[in-house]
């Protein structure tokens, strides 16, 4: 039976390289969630090489949106005949505005928590009745280690927004693990990846730009079990991190 995949995010940056990896696996049904299906990089996607008996889909899934991910899985039902996801990644996020708590807006905080915390619970609220359909149900947010609160003692980096969103993200990742035995979920720090929002954070922390390759963190995130990484913070080379 085919695997069904459903990435968020997936025309830029780690979503895209996850992307290119499940969709020249053979017999993979990929959907790519996007804001904007006309956008240039999301029309590019349907350039790409397939594996044999794949196919993709791409559809709108805009994180700040209450009713884009329900709608979404309706239409992959009425129109695509999908009858279960193996896989979700909850890739799509914000980091926007770095700075002092004292000297962030409260709506930096607000928008942060919109895409990075309430986007994932409304996907995996919206998705879960097609993953437990799947053998193998995979649920994975890609986070950071900036949202540890262990780490903030030795990272020292204003990020109070980004990191208040993706504390509040692992917790719901390890609420939904441990609330259901059957189902691989964790969050995921992908290193610090040469992506737009990667290099922004190498340079709030004094690099010029980050250091791991897209290839490398994707790579990584694919080969997730259970047994190994579910119910933890794991970067991408299946290291642990403190909550």
């Amino acid at each position: 039976m085919a695997t069904s995949v459903l990435i968020t995010g997936s025309n830029r940056g780690i979503g895209f390289e996850l992307l290119k990896i499940y969709l020249a696996q053979p017999s993979t049904t990929v959907i790519a969630g996007v804001r904007d299906v006309n956008h240039p990089s999301a029309v590019e996607l349907k350039t790409l090489p397939v594996g044999q008996g794949s196919r993709l889909i791409v559809i709108q899934l805009d994180s700040t949106s209450p009713t884009d991910a329900e709608a979404a899985v309706s239409r992959l039902q009425s129109d695509f005949g999908i009858t279960k996801l193996d896989t979700v990644v909850a890739n799509a996020g914000i980091g926007k505005y770095w700075g002092l708590v004292v000297d962030t807006p409260a709506k930096e905080v607000e928008e942060h928590f919109e895409v990075n915390s309430l986007g994932p619970f409304r996907l995996f609220q919206a998705t879960q009745a097609l993953l437990f359909k799947a053998s193998t149900p995979r649920f994975v947010v890609i986070s950071t280690v900036l949202g540890s609160v262990e780490l903030q003692k030795s990272l020292k980096i204003p990020n109070v927004a980004y990191g208040m969103s993706k504390a509040a993200v692992n917790f719901f990742t390890a609420k939904i693990h441990h609330e259901n035995p059957q189902l691989i979920a964790f969050p995921i720090h992908p290193g610090w990846v040469k992506t737009e929002l990667g290099n922004s954070i190498a340079v709030a922390i004094g690099s010029k730009e980050a250091s791991i390759t897209l290839p490398e963190s994707a790579a990584g995130i694919e080969a997730s079990t259970r047994e190994a990484t579910s119910g933890r913070f794991i970067g991408y080379d299946a290291a642990s991190h403190p909550w």
